[in-house]
């Protein structure tokens, strides 16, 4: 009877840990499709302010010391995100996404561009090691990285286009 019951939990432990676990697959096609409803919706009102730029961060972001108006770095917990900003890039340039395809070395697991209203974006996932992977999302010449362990994929994709997608270089 023991061994029964044993045999009961595991296979409930390991049910429960396949469903807990998403795949990179199904992370990768969960955050393109968050990225770009985020891209094409109104963007955030903006709530910090660094230099003269006006920026929107979703609960739990801050902006470290060391930013200023062209390189911010922002962090949640753990985490850290560089954000560049180009002004000289108008909203339709895709320069962040040209060279990101010329770079050959780069093991890109997925990738979506965007384009409404005369505006260029694109999300990317690169695999960075086994374990984590390099996230990046863009609109024109704003431009937001990190590394995100593959669990946390699709949720950062969304953040960070909301922040990218709350920044007027106007």
């Amino acid at each position: 009877m023991a061994r029964k019951w044993m045999r009961l939990c595991i296979a409930s432990l390991a049910v429960i840990l396949l469903a807990s676990c998403s795949s990179v697959e199904e992370q990768a096609v969960d955050g393109m499709e968050n990225a770009k409803t985020v891209f094409q919706e109104d963007a955030e009102k903006p709530n910090e302010t660094v230099d003269k730029l006006k920026i929107f961060l979703p609960s739990g972001f801050s902006i470290e010391d060391d930013s200023d108006q062209t390189n911010i770095l922002l962090s949640k917990g753990n985490d850290s995100y560089i954000l560049f900003v180009n002004p000289n890039e108008l909203p339709g340039s895709q320069l962040y996404f040209d060279l990101m395809m010329a770079n050959t070395n780069l093991k890109i697991v997925e990738k979506d561009t965007f384009e409404q209203n005369g505006r260029f974006g694109f999300a990317a996932i690169i695999q960075s090691s086994e374990e984590n992977f390099e996230l990046i999302t863009s609109i024109g010449g704003i431009k937001l990285t990190t590394i995100s362990k593959q669990q946390n994929i699709a949720s950062n994709l969304e953040k960070m286009m909301m922040i990218v997608r709350s920044i007027s270089t106007d």
